[in-house]
């Protein structure tokens, strides 16, 4: 087993711990943290299981399509246990299509402008030099958004949101703690991993657009009550980055 893929799976998890440590004041709120771990680990296990059990991948692919499938059944599966439970309400982790009043506003506002900045500086700076496969625009259109949102915008939100009350309205959005933790987090396992000698590798510019991509993302779902937008913008974030040339 690669010890490396181990080492960066415990990215999250641990720093998860860290940023979940002001809750040990709070009985009723320490209690959560046992479970943002496990989300995370299970977040890893159901993602990388399929590259190390064959029979779970997608045959004659070369994106791991089994990994994020089985990844968003999991989260499917804690998200109506919680539910069944009624610890949460499908609308707690934006399980809906409903949006919030004025939803509107934040397309025009925030999505629209936001996703012509990206473009821009994908051809400026990041853009491809080679045209992508179909496999590959088809994989970043569907299956990032889907599964990270359903854990990282929607499970992990609300039980970080149910541990960290205090909120901050910005742009008519509650932003709490929780909010602000799951941005720096998403920034961190983008912006840092382990190679093979594990040594630490850094690449900060990734870890600024993971960044600012994750507060608009966990925004935009605080804004609008539901995973639907966060999922298109995830998605067609994933596709710019992937499709539009470099400019020189």
């Amino acid at each position: 087993m690669n010890l490396a893929l181990i080492v960066n799976s415990a990215i999250a998890p641990v720093a998860f711990l860290l940023f979940c440590l002001p809750a040990l004041r709070n009985p009723e709120a320490r209690r959560w943290i046992p479970v943002v771990i496990l989300m995370s680990v299970l977040d890893s296990v159901a993602t990388l299981l399929p590259v190390y059990v064959h029979t779970l991948q997608f045959p004659n692919v070369h994106w791991n399509w089994g990994g994020k499938v089985l990844d968003i059944a999991v989260m499917l599966v804690v998200a109506m246990i919680f539910i069944m439970a009624k610890r949460f309400t499908a609308r707690d982790f934006g399980l809906t299509f409903r949006q919030a009043p004025g939803t509107w506003r934040a397309i025009v506002f925030m999505m629209v402008p936001y996703l012509i900045i990206i473009a821009v500086l994908t051809a400026k700076y990041f853009g491809e030099t080679q045209p992508q496969t179909a496999e590959t625009i088809w994989y970043e259109a569907t299956m990032p958004g889907l599964a990270e949102e359903l854990l990282w915008r929607g499970i992990l939100l609300a039980i970080l949101d149910r541990m960290f009350t205090a909120r901050l309205r910005l742009a008519n959005a509650e932003i709490g703690y929780g909010a602000i933790a799951l941005t720096l987090v998403f920034a961190l396992v983008h912006g840092i991993h382990f190679d093979k000698t594990l040594t630490v590798q850094t690449d900060w510019m990734n870890a600024l657009m993971a960044g600012v991509t994750g507060f608009a993302l966990v925004w935009l779902r605080l804004r609008t009550k539901s995973l639907v937008l966060p999922v298109v913008l995830h998605n067609a974030t994933n596709v710019i980055l992937e499709t539009v040339p470099l400019m020189h």
